[in-house]
């Protein structure tokens, strides 16, 4: 059943919202866990840090309170602190730094610069990490503070969260194009068979009327109608040409799917003719609506003028549905650009436009703003001029109750 006015049809393009916000919570869900997962594996590897480094302050400690001398000193900088895989600078009681490791200052450099620039990486490491102190004998004077940061696989843990978030979410956008991907393939082969299946059902019908007229031709002949009879005659005319409309209606409906002949073509020519069908079927209660035409010189470009055309058509229709039945105002206009690489078609009305949230969802499969249909207008004249003719087609602007403006661009070459 049709939904309301803007939505979709078929149920194609709009899932259930319970089934979005289960999506969605899923997602938030998994990316929770892994984040949760990780930072707790980082707060693990912290405290081992920790404990670590409280016995490397111990066994440092338990060199200074035993009085040794630079021998002890010196193996205590060499197994503990040349070999850690973590930053630490050790400082006296005054914060001088003595020793350093994995730092941005070499070990063996003692510059001025070089100290001030270690006292800064202190400070920062304080602000984050609580100096241990390293005391010295019973008294528990302090000698050393031992200042440490973080390791590099803590830094890189650290960034896993947002590693997962980026995995995450091109997982989820990968999913969602080929989804989309997959979702637009169904549609286009559903459309493809509607149209299809429209033009082999408007066939046989189509076969029998025209088998009908003939025979109400020969009748009317035979009869001999007189003079006074030009109406009936012109009533024949007019069922001519509609059968003929349905003809080219079926053909048009024939040609979705398959690879369109395109024949150099005057332009001006199909919007006239076009044009010229939907003034015959003007309403005109007041001022009524007027169809005005603004061609420009073109020259011949290669297109499928029967196609063409159903695009035209179909914009003029949307624009006669949209203005005002008394004094609606409709234009189309032609002409070559700059460049004289493409022409621009536009058909411009002063209808009631199109709301602002629903411009980026009209040309989607399915989409439509009325009471009835299938929203397959203009998402058939999309493809029309995008696929079978290299061109482009798009709302160019919408003013509610003010304006609309439809632009087709079809490259000469």
């Amino acid at each position: 059943m049709p939904k309301r006015k803007g939505k979709y049809l078929g149920g194609y393009a709009e899932y259930p919202l319970f089934f979005k916000g289960f999506l969605v919570f899923g997602i938030i869900l998994i990316a929770f866990i892994f984040i949760y997962y990780t930072q707790s594996v980082i707060e693990k590897i912290k405290e081992d840090s920790k404990r670590v480094l409280t016995a490397y302050a111990r066994l440092w400690q338990m060199a200074a309170s035993e009085s040794a001398g630079g021998p002890e000193i010196d193996v205590i900088f060499e197994e503990i602190i040349q070999k850690s895989d973590f930053p630490i600078v050790v400082t006296d009681a005054n914060g001088e730094p003595q020793a350093w490791r994995e730092v941005e200052v070499d070990w063996d450099d003692t510059t001025y610069e070089s100290r001030q620039k270690l006292k800064k990486i202190v400070e920062e490491m304080d602000k984050h990490k609580e100096s241990i102190p390293i005391y010295f004998g019973d008294e528990k004077k302090i000698i050393n503070y031992l200042h440490y940061g973080d390791s590099k696989l803590i830094n890189r843990l650290k960034l896993m969260p947002l590693v997962e978030v980026g995995v995450l979410s091109l997982f989820v956008l990968v999913g969602f194009i080929t989804f989309r991907n997959i979702k637009r393939s169904e549609q286009r082969s559903i459309w493809v068979g509607m149209a299809k299946e429209t033009a082999h059902q408007l066939g046989s019908p189509l076969s029998s009327l025209l088998g009908w007229l003939e025979l109400l031709k020969i009748k009317c002949e035979s009869d001999k109608l007189e003079k006074d009879d030009s109406e009936i005659k012109n009533m024949i005319k007019r069922m001519q040409g509609d059968i003929k409309r349905l003809e080219r209606i079926a053909t048009r409906f024939g040609q979705i799917g398959s690879t369109p002949e395109l024949k150099p073509t005057d332009l001006n020519a199909v919007v006239s003719e076009t044009v010229a069908y939907f003034k015959q079927r003007l309403p005109h209660a007041g001022t009524g609506v007027g169809i005005k035409e603004n061609l420009g010189d073109l020259v011949p470009v290669k297109v499928n003028a029967e196609l063409l055309s159903w695009v035209i058509e179909n914009l003029l229709k949307n624009s006669l549905e949209a203005v005002n039945p008394k004094n609606g105002v409709i234009q189309v206009s032609t002409k070559l650009d700059q460049d004289k690489k493409n022409i621009t078609i536009e058909v411009y009305d002063n209808g009631k436009g199109i709301p602002p949230r629903e411009q980026k969802n009209i040309f989607k499969p399915g989409y439509t703003s009325k009471k009835r249909g299938w929203g397959l207008g203009l998402s058939l004249a999309k493809r029309i001029v995008e696929e079978y003719h290299l061109g482009k087609i798009f709302l160019k602007e919408s003013i509610p109750n003010e304006r609309t403006s439809f632009l087709m661009i079809i490259p000469i070459e």
